[in-house]
């Protein structure tokens, strides 16, 4: 793809040249070659070429919203970001869950309240004459209330479910650090791409200005019979050039500021600031995310280290569910019509469980937790690769970027010094028109490459802090 050059022609310069050239033809022409120099004609001036005026040269429109500095995309990416969210709803699910687990080992007590209304009663007597007390059952009208309490007294598999919830919580919030980190990586990207984008769709109408004035240049030049048409269709097919390459640029930069947006949580576009302070930024990335050394204590590798333990427990779960458990209950109740009994009773009773026979379900259970955990130790080994090789990269990444960098602000001052020779020997009628335009095209390109290096080297710097980091926000 072609790049824009950051300088045009010096027009000025070029009419001067073409009006002493002229003015020498001329001169040539009308006089005789032994007329005396006292006697030639005077020299004229051609006219300077038309001030370069186009609508795509406007500068891009701001974004909708800037983020000023890093602490304020962090306190957005808090309240909003998708992904923020749902990983802070995964650590609280999972202590919920570990809140019931819980629950199956604490006393439960509840409550009930009855009212019956019988409509079909008799009348009972227990006197043979009919003479003595009589009684109708079932009573018309009944209530009663009560209390049960349930106390778990023996419980292993309940016992051992809260000790697994909490594994479980612990792997949830690893998980959640792991997510904090890879958002952090990932906006550090988007907020980096929008200041390579804007600077790139700048560079983009330095190069649209200078292709139109050499465009221009070239007019004039076949205007006073110094050119060819071929130097005006070369120097038509470089401005066209230059802007499809800043249409291109206009739209990575509309997407890039959108996927910032998206990346925050919110549909209106965003950008960075433009005068950010890439070493500042950087500083700033580092306090929020503290590099370790030790590459088992990454985030990712922690957590999948915390599902394994889950996983290999969930084994012994299954096979839990054949143990016996002991309980206690009691019940208090009162009833305002009691059959042979008392109105108010209160009992307490053991009970002992004790299973059987389930039909094979615990032993299909633990066959399936077996294969469950045997996965999550392939992913854990799997995660441990991608670490080992994610770290490593990362930290090389600086060194490529840096390198490439000097090795791109090596061509662009070559590309910039052949540029400006091409231009100085086209003046003095030295090379031709396609030399100024491959030359012009080279500095377009290393100066976008020079640019996107800079920014790419800023991201590396901050992925070589991300790459193994705990970040706390």
């Amino acid at each position: 793809m072609r790049r824009p050059a950051l300088t045009g022609l010096p027009t000025v310069a070029v009419v001067a040249v073409l009006a002493l050239s002229s003015a020498r033809s001329a001169s040539a022409q009308t006089e005789p070659s032994s007329s005396p120099p006292s006697q030639a004609s005077p020299a004229f001036e051609l006219p300077k070429p038309p001030p370069v005026d186009d609508a795509m040269l406007a500068p891009p429109p701001d974004a909708p919203r800037v983020i000023p500095s890093w602490d304020d995309a962090l306190a957005l990416v808090r309240r909003q970001s998708p992904d923020y969210v749902t990983g802070y709803q995964s650590v609280l699910r999972a202590e919920s869950q570990a809140r019931l687990a819980l629950s199956q080992l604490l006393p439960t007590l509840s409550g009930n309240a009855s009212y019956t209304h019988q409509f079909l009663t008799e009348q009972f007597s227990l006197s043979t004459t009919g003479t003595g007390p009589t009684f109708q059952s079932p009573a018309a009208d009944v209530f009663g209330v009560g209390a049960t309490l349930n106390v778990p007294l023996v419980n292993a598999r309940g016992i051992f479910a809260q000790r697994t919830a909490t594994r479980t919580v612990e792997a949830a919030e690893r998980s959640f650090d792991d997510t904090r980190r890879l958002i952090a990586t990932s906006l550090v990207h988007s907020m980096l791409t929008t200041l390579a984008s804007t600077r790139a769709a700048d560079l983009n109408r330095v190069g649209l200005r200078a292709a139109l004035e050499r465009l221009e240049l070239a007019k004039t030049k076949v205007r006073f019979r110094q050119g060819t048409a071929l130097d005006v269709e070369r120097a038509e097919q470089d401005a066209a050039a230059a802007r499809s390459t800043l249409i291109t640029g206009d739209e990575s930069l509309r997407q890039a500021r959108e996927a910032l947006g998206v990346a925050l949580g919110s549909t209106v576009a965003m950008s960075a600031p433009g005068d950010l302070d890439l070493g500042e930024f950087e500083k700033a990335v580092a306090r929020t995310c503290k590099m370790s050394t030790d590459l088992e204590s990454r985030p990712d590798v922690v957590a999948a280290r915390k599902r394994v333990e889950v996983a290999e427990r969930t084994v012994t779960d299954a096979w839990l569910m054949l143990a016996p458990s002991l309980g206690l209950q009691s019940q208090l109740a009162y009833s305002s019509e009691a059959v042979l009994a008392p109105n108010t009773t209160w009992y307490v009773e053991g009970v002992l469980t004790v299973p059987l026979y389930d039909g094979g379900y615990a032993s299909g259970t633990a066959r399936d937790a077996r294969a469950a955990a045997e996965q999550s130790r392939q992913a854990l080994t799997l995660t441990r690769l991608h670490a080992l090789v994610g770290v490593a990269q990362a930290t090389r990444a600086v060194t490529v970027l840096g390198a490439s960098r000097d090795v791109a602000q090596t061509q662009r001052d070559l590309a910039k010094s052949i540029d400006g020779r091409t231009r100085e020997g086209y003046l003095h009628g030295l090379g031709t028109s396609l030399d100024l335009v491959t030359s012009a095209q080279s500095l377009r390109q290393a100066e976008i490459n020079l640019v996107l290096l800079e920014f790419q080297l800023s991201e590396a710097r901050a992925d070589a802090v991300l790459a193994n980091a705990a970040c706390n926000y």
